[in-house]
């Protein structure tokens, strides 16, 4: 898959599912509930337990779905996501030594960036999309229209602390996308097999920003 394509896929369905640390043994079942309500990009971040055999499982299980990887820190990381089958990086910081090598392995590449210079900047070195965090301690959907039209409407995934009840306001202020974690797919219904609960949630968030 080309990166023009992940970028018209986020854009279409306006939302990465952020898996941390998800189990193994719950990963079928959350994705299966993930591309029922819409999801295509899935983001599973290196500080799970065995990531690349997750990545790789959703890779070869759900053609529907485009998985990638976060908390991705360097090159070999970058690597081993390709390999795994992951088709886009998250990383924390601005690395052009990631971002280059995610472009040259045709991956999507989203850097994180909490400022209007680090967010041009990244821009600049020619990524897929900026991954504003934190994005509520940053301001919210007030920061993000603050800044797009200075910086000419950079596609921005803010993350961190995106619920049901801002996810619309994010995308109203401008944003290509949200990054939906913890705070929609909660932990405490994986752990409880609740997939019908996590269902309502995802399906709530989705009409929202749909």
């Amino acid at each position: 898959m080309k990166v023009d394509q992940i970028l018209k896929t986020l854009s279409d369905t306006r939302a990465i599912a952020i898996l941390r640390k998800c189990p193994q043994s719950a990963l079928s079942n959350v994705v299966a509930v993930l591309e029922q309500t819409g999801f295509r990009l899935v983001e599973i971040t290196l500080d799970s337990i065995l990531p690349f055999d997750l990545i790789g499982e959703i890779s070869s299980k759900y053609s529907g779905v485009i998985v990638g990887a976060g908390t991705v820190h360097d090159v070999d990381q970058v690597e081993a996501v390709a390999k795994s089958g992951g088709r886009f990086i998250v990383a924390p910081v601005i690395s052009e030594e990631v971002i280059a090598e995610s472009l040259e392995s045709g991956l999507g590449i989203f850097p994180g960036a909490a400022t209007p210079s680090e967010i041009a900047h990244a821009i600049g070195l020619g990524v897929t999309a900026v991954k504003v965090f934190p994005a509520q301690q940053l301001g919210g959907p007030s920061f993000i229209k603050a800044i797009m039209s200075p910086l000419l409407n950079p596609p921005l995934i803010p993350t961190g602390a995106v619920d049901i009840d801002n996810a619309a306001s994010y995308i109203e202020a401008g944003a290509i996308a949200v990054g939906v974690g913890s705070a929609v797919i909660q932990p405490k219904l994986i752990e409880a097999a609740d997939f019908l609960g996590l269902e309502r949630l995802l399906n709530k968030l989705m009409r929202s920003i749909l």
